[in-house]
């Protein structure tokens, strides 16, 4: 071993040694600092993502296809705020009693469950309630104003890292109905009325009749809320009458075509 080498095994390191290993140190500690702070911006960022989008589906339904509409299709309506979607305070229970057709209507919440219904359920990540209104533009959409705790109302200078579901606005809530009422082969003949009747705050609303259009074959057509609508089809001619009655589901932002046969013993014209 050289003389060099023996000494500094002899004295230790030297104090710009010493000086500069704690500089090394200090830039690593430092950069694994901002990975780990990435990496949990990451995670409260993924797991908020979840949660509007959680929410959202508790006010629409998971599944509109398999007849989940959720809050709004019990309801009729937007929530007025997030806890009605937990807490059914005042509102109409779920019930069938009375209804046209045996369907139900009303609450039957929770509609949240978890790990999204816990006490801070509608708050973010960051510890930061969420965004949400029933009316105007943005009606139905929830927003997390992020990481910087911003209030989340989009267009706000400092919303760029805003958690917003969903994002293409407004936010649907009827579809459309289109019924076709064919009685003995006679599509849309006279003495024919349609009603519909959908849900309204919980409980089945009043009925929304059309006749037969002077025109032709021409289908009714309703604007519908998200959920079950229940059709009642009437057609008199002379002192005979016939009802035919049947339930469809409507989700929102679609268009639905249905149609009902009926047959009667009386003469049919157009």
């Amino acid at each position: 071993m050289s003389p060099r080498l023996a000494a500094r095994y002899e004295h230790g390191f030297t104090l710009i040694e010493i000086v500069i290993s704690l500089g090394v140190a200090a830039a690593l500690a430092a950069l694994l600092g901002v990975a780990v702070s990435r990496a949990l911006q990451s995670v409260k960022e993924t797991q908020t993502q979840q949660q509007v989008q959680q929410t959202f589906n508790a006010i629409v339904g998971s599944n509109p296809a398999q007849g989940n509409f959720g809050f709004l299709g019990d309801m009729g309506r937007l929530p007025a705020t997030l806890t009605e979607l937990v807490t059914q305070g005042a509102q109409v229970a779920y019930h069938t009693t009375g209804n046209i057709g045996n369907v139900g209507t009303g609450w039957r919440g929770p509609y949240l469950t978890a790990p999204y219904a816990t006490i801070d359920i509608f708050k973010d990540s960051w510890g930061q309630s969420l965004t949400y209104t029933n009316t105007g533009i943005s009606a139905g959409q929830i927003v997390s104003g992020g990481a910087d705790g911003a209030d989340g109302v989009v267009g706000n200078a400092d919303d760029a890292d805003n958690i917003i579901f969903p994002v293409q606005l407004p936010v649907k809530t009827t579809g459309t109905l289109n019924v076709t009422v064919v009685v003995n082969t006679i599509a849309q003949p006279t003495g024919l009325s349609v009603s519909v009747y959908s849900t309204s705050d919980g409980n089945q609303g009043t009925a929304v009749t059309q006749t037969r259009a002077a025109a032709g074959p021409v289908p009714f057509m309703f604007t519908v809320p998200h959920g079950v609508t229940v059709i009642v089809a009437t057609h008199t001619a002379g002192t005979i009458t016939v009802t035919r009655t049947v339930t469809v589901q409507v989700a929102a932002g679609t268009q639905i075509a249905t149609t009902i046969q009926m047959s009667t013993s009386a003469t049919v014209t157009m």
